[in-house]
């Protein structure tokens, strides 16, 4: 018996050392495989864990194999674009490297095959001989064949080689298949492509990082097509939906190229022969500095010759032009020559131009809302971004600088500054900065008078100015052919008769583009909403004029943003339309809040410190962003009147904190109460507000001085329209600075 259990133990033992070494060695060679999902036209990386336990000091080093599957998706930066839905395989047998802690775990990166679209890839998918792009490489590659036949011609090997880089694998004709492209009734025997249809959304902020930089793939675009070497094809949005694509936060900061003239935008320059149709730009950036020679810069294009049709743009355009030589600068193109046409487009990019020197007469620029320069035609368009120019010679125009041909149902409302260099002064204009009468036509075109700050002093000449109220107020449907709109519902749009390409339908708004994919023009850049901005004096019957310090000033959400509403409502003031600063809110105007209080019914009344410059408000949306309205402006000051007299309660003068200033007298003023009162705390009996020395603290009919105002002086401000005409009463101002109780009190007793 004792024989036997002593066995027992024996065997016990030896199947305990074999159960772990056998733990030990599936410990070492375990090794999970690994799924990862990347962009067909990238690299895949999977990433295989592999988990050591090492005895001792000895690091081992097992070998895992994984399987990595790649599942291709659309990437918008990548070069390769592939047909249907192909799927890469990579075996990787990646090697990690365990460390001595047991714990440690080791990460390899193998490197599969990239995906790679299949021989005799089709670039034409739909068969409209446009050769399709859905990548910023592809984009770039529109260099390289300019004609748009996706052949090599004249093409050198280098910049063929970028071509086929980009559209890898194309078949010899890129998939354009027989068509009749020309119009003859007749199917064209050869395979031809005509040009390129951007497929989808493309943004150059390529890491998605909020800005474009070095760190991105092109922090500075280079315009497609020069003067020496035009673009002369087709480019054209594919419509999803009835909605163009829109190419975002292209970026410019210096031209580069051969020859004296230079152009910058998405397109330097186009032929005759080049079309370009239903393409957004978003958030434009093209900002030179450096002194270039006769420069052509818009967001589009820099020099057109050919048509753009239902195109737009956003964002900021800087220009600084050279010493002695031209610069023509506008929103969407910088010079539109004889044979251009730009129709059912707009812009609400600003365009800020300044010129270097003030003496030579050739120091010349252009700057416009939409076009810098215009030989050509502009047909059924608008403008609302910002323009300034700066410098002795120039045009600064809300829609053309300058213009010596044909403008047709167009209109401006953007806010424009011109600034002279010592008593010389450049042309300026709401619609159009210099304007050659003899060789012009401008036909039923308008600009906002009131936000654009240029009065109207055309009389009934063409082009005239209007008010905001008489724009955003059509005479009938979006089809009436009466009133200021008179033949803009039957015009000629690209070679089609009567076609209505506006709609007046959106109750206080101007008229918005519904031609090509313009069907979301009101949502065109969710950063300039037009929310319906309104001030009560030109909602009065024959009181369209200037609005002035003094007025109330009102905003409304407008239609569509019912559901959008979030926030607050902030007012904002600019000296140029396109810097602005936040305003400090005035609370409790005459009843009404600016920061609080029912979302269509926000008021802002304009003091003296804002004369001379534009007013707009913003709202902030649900998605975090900020509609922003048209501005309102320039603020002319009211007419001033003798000084107020101040009142004090029972008789306490000087005024005490808990007693309130009310107004003794206010000369010549109407029998109906005040418009409203302005009070400031002042450090002396001299500072007036805009100063340092003076803060705004409220805005009634009255005012009680509180614990902050002690030791200062009040100063009060009342505003009130009298016969049709805004005046501001001089100021009434404490003579002594505001006491507290007890020293009011020892006071009186003395």
């Amino acid at each position: 018996m004792p024989h036997t259990f002593f066995d027992f133990r024996r065997i016990s033992t030896l199947i305990a050392l074999l159960l772990i070494i056998a733990l030990a060695a599936i410990m070492f060679a375990s090794a999970p495989a690994e799924t990862q999902t990347s962009p067909a036209d990238a690299t895949a990386t999977p990433t295989t864990t592999g988990t050591a336990t090492p005895t001792g000091t000895a690091t081992p080093t097992p070998t895992p194999t994984g399987t990595a599957t790649a599942t291709p998706t659309t990437d918008p930066d990548a070069t390769a674009t592939p047909t249907g839905t192909p799927t890469a395989t990579a075996t990787a047998t990646p090697t990690p490297t365990a460390t001595a802690d047991p714990n440690a775990t080791a990460t390899p990166t193998p490197t599969p095959t990239p995906t790679v679209p299949p021989a005799n890839a089709d670039y034409d998918v739909d068969n409209d001989g446009l050769i399709e792009i859905r990548t910023l490489a592809q984009l770039n590659a529109v260099r390289h064949d300019l004609n748009g036949n996706g052949k090599q011609d004249s093409v050198s090997a280098a910049d063929w080689t970028t071509y086929t880089t980009a559209f890898l694998n194309a078949a010899s004709d890129m998939g354009c298949r027989p068509t009749d492209h020309d119009s003859d009734a007749t199917t064209d025997p050869q395979p031809t492509c005509e040009g390129y249809e951007l497929m989808m959304d493309l943004d150059f902020d390529t890491n998605r990082d909020g800005e474009v930089n070095s760190s991105d793939t092109y922090p500075n675009w280079t315009p497609i097509g020069t003067a020496a070497d035009k673009f002369t094809a087709a480019f054209k949005g594919s419509l999803t939906n009835e909605v163009m694509p829109k190419i975002s936060n292209l970026t410019i900061t210096s031209i580069s190229g051969v020859g004296v003239s230079k152009e910058a935008g998405l397109f330097g320059a186009t032929s005759a022969t080049a079309r370009i149709e239903d393409v957004g730009l978003v958030d434009v950036k093209i900002d030179i500095t450096a002194s270039y020679r006769n420069a052509k810069i818009g967001a589009l294009a820099g020099n057109n010759e050919g048509k753009i049709i239902a195109c737009y743009s956003t964002g900021a355009i800087t220009a600084a032009a050279a010493d002695g030589h031209a610069y023509h600068v506008g929103g969407l193109v910088g010079h539109n020559t004889a044979t251009g046409t730009i129709a059912a487009a707009f812009s609400r990019a600003t365009v800020d131009v300044s010129a270097k020197s003030a003496a030579p007469a050739t120091d010349f620029y252009a700057s416009g809302g939409l076009v810098g320069h215009n030989s050509g035609t502009v047909k059924a368009a608008y403008a609302a971004g910002a323009v300034k120019g700066t410098g002795a010679h120039g045009a600064v125009g809300g829609l053309v600088g300058e213009n010596l041909n044909t403008i047709i149902a167009s209109y401006s409302i953007a806010p424009v500054t011109a600034v002279g260099v010592g008593n010389r002064n450049p042309s300026i204009g709401g619609l159009i900065g210099s304007n050659a009468a003899t060789t012009s036509t401008i036909t039923a075109s308008y600009w906002d008078f009131i936000s654009s700050g240029v009065p109207d002093d055309s009389g009934d000449a063409m082009p005239e100015g209007k008010s905001t109220y008489a724009l955003i107020s059509p005479t009938g449907a979006p089809t009436d052919s009466t009133g200021i709109y008179a033949g803009w519902n039957t015009l000629t749009i690209d070679g089609v008769n009567n076609v209505n390409p506006w709609d007046f339908s959106r109750a206080g708004h101007h008229p918005q583009l519904t031609y090509g994919g313009h069907t979301t023009d009101i949502w065109g850049n969710q950063y300039f909403a037009q929310i319906g901005i309104g001030t009560s004096y030109y909602r009065r019957s024959g009181d369209t004029g200037q609005p002035g310090e003094g007025m109330t000033l009102k905003t409304n959400r407008g239609t569509g943003l019912a559901t959008m509403r979030k926030g607050n409502w902030i007012w904002e003031s600019s000296t140029d339309g396109i810097t602005w600063t936040t305003l400090a809110p005035l609370s409790n105007v005459r009843g009404y809040s600016t920061l609080t209080g029912a979302i269509s019914s926000f008021r802002f009344v304009p003091r003296a410190e804002h004369v001379g410059k534009y007013i707009r408000t913003r709202l902030l949306l649900t998605t975090d962003d900020y509609a922003i309205s048209r501005a309102i402006g320039k603020i002319k000051a009211a007419s001033t009147v003798a000084p107020i007299a101040l009142s004090f309660a029972s008789g306490h003068n000087p005024p005490r904190i808990g007693t309130a200033i009310t107004i003794a007298s206010l000369p010549n003023a109407p029998s109906s109460r005040p418009v409203t009162g302005l009070w400031y705390r002042c450090d002396t009996v001299d500072d007036e507000p805009p100063g340092p020395g003076c803060e705004l603290v409220g805005s009634l009919d009255s005012y009680t001085p509180g614990g902050a105002d002690l030791d200062h002086y009040i100063r009060a401000y009342i505003y009130y329209k009298d016969v049709g005409v805004w005046e501001r009463a001089s100021p009434g101002v404490t003579q002594q600075k505001v006491h507290d109780v007890q020293r009011s009190r020892s006071w009186r007793n003395e």
